[in-house]
């Protein structure tokens, strides 16, 4: 601040010194007291680059630390925020949000601040430097800023609305983008690229409209405000002018009027920009304000137990779940209309679940297995008393502990553009390669067979593009064997296998299990016919539970899915 107001005082100083120079020339001065004008000028000259350099420097780079400490923040609570959060705000829109939005808050914090407070200063400066030229003039000189104020004010209301809506369009053309690029294959498949450009033309059409309404207000401001600089030169010239002739100012104090004016007008022109992103970026610092006081609703909270002594018994009584609920705490965030109501995901599931068993979860898809397997790590908003592990509320266990404790495996599995090896150590990066090549093998993956040209170091592209959908669930399945947890989930992670894969794979599991708790969900009646007890869903309830022969010899949906199952495996016998 003090490098703005030295420099905004030195420029001020340069016409008073020319005005006095011009005084001095008209008065007859000698060539000697000209040159020392001229010199002073130069050094005033210099010093304010200095300053200006210094200031710059300052604001500008304070700007860069509160971008860097902003994408912190953001990145630190998406981080935080329940899975139900990125079902309320698309993929697209967060990451516009992380670089679009954050830009526009830096322009606000720098360029914004800069230009604001040097035109603030400017006219404190310059009105003071006017005055006591002559205060008449400066009258005069500042009649036009009312009128100029008055035709800003409303523009400045639409350029606010339309950069947000232009916002909000930019998030919809990034989310356009996101997916046809992650869904590249599938869209290529049903032969739809022609559609999804005229979904692309028609966000990038409505971003275009959104930003040319904005533009065009933009553009409004700064003619309205050049008009006010040149009602004030007319002004000063036809009041100054007789001034100057009838000996109320001199000379030099007109043109050093002029040189104020001058220097007024750029600040006075750019002031019009200046609003413009002082609204869109009070716009983008909206959008992001979203995000930070966006609830965190899965949280430890003070005095969270430990898991250190984990017997990893599962206990859950009479759960209800509904998605709905847990996005109410998000919809209200969002630009657009809430979420429609749900039915509930889970009605009254109750079951237990013994250290060191393996049990399997059985039915249809959408009958709620995989929310159930979400709860016991917590990414969904489970409520007080509905889960308990070794007999206590699994929301009084410290969160990062719960998710220690359990590995999970889901049947939308995600690889990290790198190796296979590292794919397998994410979990558990200082694994020596002996063992990542034995989880490998309890994961079904046989390096001699399996085409890897590098083995282990074979690169799996973006989300796992070189590996087959069988062998991105045994990397994600060895990934999560390196964890070594007490409690293995499996949520249909072997789906893209055969049967016999599958069920090989599950009996390794449970032969080498050595104390593990194992909890399996599958479509596939063959593949965990080996449980010791198996809970069947249907609608979100359990409809049935036993072992597998006590449940294939009673009528019910276990005994029907699996005669449905053994004759469609007899229909792909036939030739």
């Amino acid at each position: 601040m003090s490098a703005l107001v030295l420099t905004n005082a030195l420029s001020m100083a340069i016409p008073r010194v020319f005005g006095a120079a011009v005084d001095a020339f008209t008065q007859g001065a000698d060539r000697r007291r000209v040159t020392m004008f001229a010199l002073a000028i130069v050094a005033i000259a210099v010093a304010q680059a200095v300053s200006r350099v210094i200031s710059r420097i300052v604001v500008l780079g304070t700007s860069r630390r509160v971008e860097y400490d902003l994408k912190g923040m953001l990145h630190d609570k998406l981080a935080q925020l329940a899975p139900s959060f990125y079902d309320a705000f698309s993929t697209g829109d967060l990451m516009s949000r992380m670089t679009n939005d954050v830009m526009l808050v830096r322009a606000l914090g720098g360029p914004g601040i800069l230009y604001f407070t040097n035109a603030m200063l400017v006219y404190l400066l310059g009105t003071a430097f006017m005055v006591s030229l002559s205060w008449q003039l400066t009258i005069v000189v500042l009649a036009p800023l009312p009128l100029m104020a008055w035709l800003v004010r409303g523009t400045v209301h639409k350029v606010r609305a339309f950069a947000l809506s232009s916002r909000e369009a930019l998030s919809d053309l990034n989310t356009v983008v996101q997916e046809n690029l992650a869904g590249a294959g599938v869209v290529r498949s049903f032969a739809l690229e022609e559609a999804q450009m005229r979904r692309f033309d028609e966000r990038s059409t409505a971003y275009l409209d959104w930003g040319l309404k904005e533009s065009r207000a933009r553009a409004q401001m700064i003619p309205m405000i050049g008009l006010a600089g040149g009602l004030s030169y007319a002004a000063v010239l036809a009041l100054g002018g007789p001034m100057a002739a009838a000996g109320a100012v001199s000379i030099g104090d007109l043109v050093a009027f002029v040189g104020y004016i001058g220097m007024m007008i750029f600040p006075t022109v750019a002031l019009g920009w200046i609003l413009s992103l002082m609204q869109r970026g009070t716009a983008a610092l909206e959008r992001l304000d979203k995000i930070l006081q966006a609830p965190v609703t899965i949280s430890s909270g003070a005095g969270a137990l430990a898991l250190s002594e984990l017997r990893t018994d599962v206990t859950v009584s009479d759960y209800t779940f509904r998605y709905h609920d847990a996005l109410d705490a998000y919809t209200h965030l969002q630009d657009g209309d809430a979420a429609h109501e749900r039915p509930p995901a889970l009605r009254g599931v109750s079951l237990r679940v013994e250290a060191g068993t393996f049990v399997a979860l059985v039915g249809r898809v959408g009958s709620g297995k995989t929310t159930l397997l979400k709860s016991l790590l917590r990414l969904v908003e489970v409520p007080p008393g509905a889960i308990a592990l070794d007999g206590a509320d699994i929301n009084d266990y410290d969160v990062a502990d719960v998710r220690r404790a359990v590995a999970y495996v889901p049947q939308d599995d995600f690889l990290f553009s790198d190796s296979v090896a590292a794919n397998i150590r994410f979990g558990a990066p200082d694994a020596d390669d002996a063992t990542v090549v034995a989880v490998a093998e309890l994961a079904g993956i046989d390096l001699s067979s399996e085409g890897l040209a590098n083995g282990l170091e074979t690169e799996v592209g973006e989300r796992g593009a070189n590996l087959s959908g069988g062998q991105r669930q045994r990397v994600a399945l060895a990934r999560a064997l390196l964890r070594d947890a007490p409690i293995l989930v499996l949520d249909n992670a072997l789906s893209n296998v055969d049967t016999d894969t599958e069920r090989r794979i599950l009996a390794g599991l449970s032969a080498q299990r050595s104390g593990r708790t194992v909890i399996a969900a599958s479509n596939r009646i063959t593949a965990v016919q080996d449980a010791e007890c198996i809970y069947v869903f249907d609608s979100g309830e359990i409809v049935d539970s036993g072992r597998h022969d006590e449940l294939a010899a009673r009528p019910g949906l276990y005994a029907s899915m699996r005669e449905q199952q053994q004759l469609s495996a007899r229909l792909e016998e036939l030739p």
